[in-house]
């Protein structure tokens, strides 16, 4: 009986397909390089780049956000997406040959500016804040690097100032038609001392209120501050002394404490845009100042009739203030070297007019 030599020649051949299949599949660099990056991640988030880490404190709040309004999410986000990666290349092709190259965020700036707005806002108002945050931002990275804020943060607060409240237009996430978030509701139709019996908190927690699109859930919010945490790019402090300035509007007015702090967009200004390390002082005695001035300020101006936004505004404030000052430390610093250096300069001249004047020995 004759022996079937093809079959070994198949085999060889499904083999070595299966060899290269696998090869290009499971490559133990790729493998390799995507087990480290995790187990950075997991187990060393401090060594992660300070970007890369904050994207990952922002995507809890992105996902909530498509999953309660849906479509106006994804547009939103897709014109982030699109102004913020413009923005990387337009840095990298402007500054590839500069060395070191300065660091700008153009996609985070974006995405943090349009997270703020509401879902019944125009796509107009995404768009002009997303451009507005990555030319900050890339200005800001180029320019004045000493400046510690959040750029996405001053343009939805420019654009807010000159529009007059265009990305405050709020939904039902239900019935997707015009509605006013809980805050202002509050205030407007029950009265600062009403007992507040018409919102279930639970329904607060989740996020499925009207509100910014990617900072309703204070359950995502909640996750993204305890990363951050975890990462060390948390200032515990300030966050505590947030809650300290908080509770001082609500104690004084007898307010429903759980109604007031179950607020999604109260916590993504307090946990992801002010105590970020990147955007806060160095010097430890002012960090608690601040803190609990933006609490006391983020929570009493509701009793003025201002709504979830007071809080955006007040953060906003607060790092434009650290920003001129920043400024006016760079300019004195720079003022300061400028005259030092022409008083060594004139300090050389003189000494070459006392050795020019000296006669020659004969």
């Amino acid at each position: 009986m004759e022996s079937d030599t093809s079959l070994p020649i198949i085999t060889q051949g499904w083999e070595g397909a299966g060899r290269g299949l696998s090869s290009d599949l499971y490559n133990p660099c790729v493998l390799a390089r995507a087990g480290a990056w995790l187990d950075r991640a997991a187990f060393n988030p401090q060594s992660l780049p300070d970007d890369l880490t904050f994207g990952i404190a922002l995507a809890p709040p992105v996902v909530a956000g498509l999953i309660i309004f849906k479509l106006p999410a994804v547009e939103m986000l897709t014109i982030a997406f699109a102004f913020g990666i413009s923005g990387h290349i337009l840095a990298f092709l402007l500054w590839r040959r500069h060395i070191p190259r300065p660091q700008a965020s153009p996609l985070l700036a974006a995405v943090i500016g349009v997270a703020l707005v509401g879902a019944g806002a125009r796509l107009a108002a995404s768009i002009a804040i997303a451009a507005l945050a990555v030319t900050l931002e890339l200005v800001r990275a180029r320019y004045i690097p000493a400046i510690r804020a959040q750029s996405g943060l001053f343009a939805y607060a420019i654009v807010a100032v000159v529009t007059r409240g265009a990305p405050f237009m709020y939904v039902n996430t239900v019935t997707g038609k015009a509605a006013s978030d809980p805050i202002w509701i509050w205030h407007q139709y029950f009265g600062p001392q009403a007992a507040l019996v018409f919102i279930n908190p639970t329904t607060l927690y989740v996020g499925n209120v009207p509100g910014p699109v990617f900072a309703t859930s204070l359950l995502a919010v909640a996750i993204a501050i305890a990363w951050l945490a975890y990462a060390r790019r948390l200032s515990l402090v300030v966050l505590a002394t947030f809650l300290l300035g908080a509770l001082v509007p609500i104690y004084l007015y007898h307010w429903d404490a759980l109604f007031h702090l179950d607020s999604g967009p109260t916590w993504f200004a307090a946990g992801l845009l002010l105590a970020d390390r990147r955007t806060l002082p160095d010097s430890w005695a002012v960090r608690p100042v601040l803190g609990f001035a933006a609490g006391l300020l983020a929570v009493g101006l509701r009793v003025r009739g201002y709504g979830i936004e007071a809080a955006f505004f007040v953060v906003a404030g607060i790092q434009a203030a650290s920003a001129a000052v920043a400024v006016i430390n760079w300019g004195a610093s720079l003022a300061r070297e400028r005259w030092q250096r022409n008083r060594r300069l004139r300090q050389r001249e003189a000494q070459l007019r006392v050795v020019n004047s000296i006669p020659r020995a004969s």
